[in-house]
């Protein structure tokens, strides 16, 4: 599976662009939620089984894979995506949450790149 930058540096290719560049990153600020303890040992959607005591996080459009450099609050944390969420946020591992100091009774602002 290519990640957004490689489709990116591979279609310039492809169209004849020699002047090849990294493609950048993209950031957003984005309310973070915190995945309900129900889910633990649950099946994800990449495939993988959901543990609390893992970092991950859920996202409703990013690739499985995708890894997600989280910031809250001056702490900073790469959190891969291995779920879907229907939500127009990021939803993180409880063990996210914790390394980050986002509340994991609420909701949160934070500032993704990917």
């Amino acid at each position: 599976m290519l990640h957004r930058a490689q489709f990116i540096l591979l279609c310039a290719a492809l169209l004849g662009n020699m002047s090849i560049k990294e493609a950048s990153a993209e950031s957003r600020i984005v309310k973070s939620t915190v995945y309900h303890e129900w889910y633990d040992g649950r099946p994800d959607y990449c495939g993988g089984i959901y543990r609390d005591n893992k970092v991950s996080a859920a996202h409703p459009w990013l690739p499985c894979g995708t890894r997600v450099n989280v910031q809250y609050k001056g702490r900073s944390l790469i959190v891969p995506i291995t779920d879907r969420c229907e939500c127009d946020s990021i939803d993180l591992s409880y063990r996210a949450a914790k390394i980050l100091g986002v509340p994991v009774d609420g909701i949160a602002r934070v500032h993704i790149h990917y």
